[in-house]
């Protein structure tokens, strides 16, 4: 047990869960810090009755369009969660929301990732991130003496707006039907700062990176020389990694999520027998090995294990051929859970490094911030060379065109991606 608790230990540290500057904590702070494991119960939208009893059903007027009501989604609680607000750069703890408290969310939600307080005083930061704006509905009636109606109302005019911890972002996307496409949004001023409008970053690694990955960073194999099931193989698992990821067209959610005790199940099994499923990657990954090992709070790297690790089931090979214990690089949260580890595994694979500012990181490219060290952030390319991204704080997607200078300078300035032998990005 005291061995466990030190690799988990070691595994949060080096996963990158910087613990800041700590000071003392006031008698406002809640009981609970975010595992994790929290979830929520999406509550369906009601339709309005004249009558209880008949629901009124009306044509519209002819000539006259429908004007769409702006999406939100309310949920329900499953466990008590701290809200947070946001002052001078990071998430302070507002109020702790008891279980069973509605809240809603709009249907474009955005997940920032701020440092944060804990309930310990300490400042940590969370590659899962938090979703905002959050708005309070209502309580369970043995809560509404401690929140009354001008409780509620007083929380939800916080300056700012309020964020609650993302691991129920699995809720609000559901387990059904497709994701949305992402479309191309303006360049915004942090985007701009850290990338030309073509993608290209302005920043550079080219030293570090090389150092790290030498003479074989950006020397990819001509597929023409590659013995032909060679070449079959890892074109077959990159178009089942480009299948899970794309967001410039509609895809199956089915990919990435599923139902949280099954996917919990799924991470049990393959760490007791091998066995890898073929769907479910997020839920897998982040609610499923990342809470029972107690890195929740960073799971980058584990969720795109996961990704590969399916890419490889789906098209049929074994990923243990390539990831092994022999080279030294199984793909196994208790190694590659940590960036850099991960990102040495995918190198003694065989997999490609190539500088992000000489190539572009094509759709299926997986993505480092810097050097791919820890601490550190890895995330994989799901569109327009790297411009739009999917991690584990974004599984639906995320558009770096509209995300924050701060957001990109400490986890999306990619220096390396790396791509499966034979598959070479165009240059820049």
């Amino acid at each position: 047990m005291a061995a466990t608790k030190a690799i988990t230990r070691c595994l949060l540290l080096s996963a990158g869960l910087l613990v800041l500057a700590a000071c003392a904590p006031s008698n406002d702070f809640p009981a609970l810090d975010e595992s994790g494991n929290e979830s929520a119960s999406v509550v369906e939208p009601s339709v309005p009755n004249s009558d209880p009893g008949t629901p009124e059903v009306m044509d519209p007027a002819p000539d006259v369009p429908e004007v769409p009501v702006t999406a939100s989604q309310k949920l329900l609680l499953n466990q008590a969660m701290t809200l947070r607000y946001e002052k001078a750069g990071i998430l302070e703890n507002k109020i702790e929301l008891p279980e069973g408290t509605q809240i809603e969310i709009p249907a474009n939600y955005e997940v920032k990732h701020l440092d944060y307080r804990t309930s310990s005083g300490g400042v940590e930061r969370s590659s899962t991130g938090f979703i905002y704006p959050v708005k309070v509905v209502s309580v369970l009636s043995q809560y509404q003496s401690q929140f009354t109606a001008a409780k509620i109302a007083e929380i939800n005019k916080t300056s700012g707006g309020l964020f609650i911890f993302a691991s129920i972002v699995g809720n609000l996307q559901g387990t059904e039907g497709n994701f949305a496409v992402v479309t191309a949004s303006a360049l915004g001023d942090g985007f701009i700062k850290n990338f030309n409008a073509s993608g290209k970053p302005r920043f550079n690694y080219t030293s570090s990176v090389m150092k790290r990955f030498g003479e074989r960073l950006n020397k990819g194999l001509n597929p023409d020389t590659m013995k032909s099931e060679t070449r079959a193989k890892y074109q077959a698992i990159f178009n089942e990694l480009k299948k899970a990821v794309n967001r410039t067209v509609a895809t199956p959610k089915s990919y990435l999520m599923m139902d949280k005790a099954v996917a919990t199940q799924w991470s049990i099994n393959f760490e007791k027998t091998g066995v890898i499923s073929t769907s479910g990657a997020w839920s897998i990954a982040t609610q499923g090995t990342a809470v029972r090992h107690g890195f929740s709070n960073v799971p980058c790297a584990e969720f795109q294990s996961e990704l590969l690790r399916q890419a490889y089931q789906r098209a049929g090979y074994r990923v243990a051929d390539d990831f092994n214990k022999a080279k030294g690089n199984q793909l196994i949260w208790s190694s590659t859970a940590a960036v850099v580890n991960y990102s040495m595994a995918l190198y003694k694979a065989g997999w490609v490094p190539w500088d992000a500012t000489k190539y572009r990181p094509i759709l299926g490219s997986i993505m480092m911030n810097g050097a791919g060290y820890t601490p550190g952030h890895t995330y994989i390319s799901a569109g327009d060379d790297g411009m739009i991204i999917v991690d584990n704080g974004a599984p639906q997607g995320r558009d770096l065109r509209k995300t924050t200078d701060k957001t990109i300078s400490i986890m999306y300035q990619v220096g390396v991606f790396f791509l499966p032998p034979g598959i070479n990005p165009p240059a820049w």
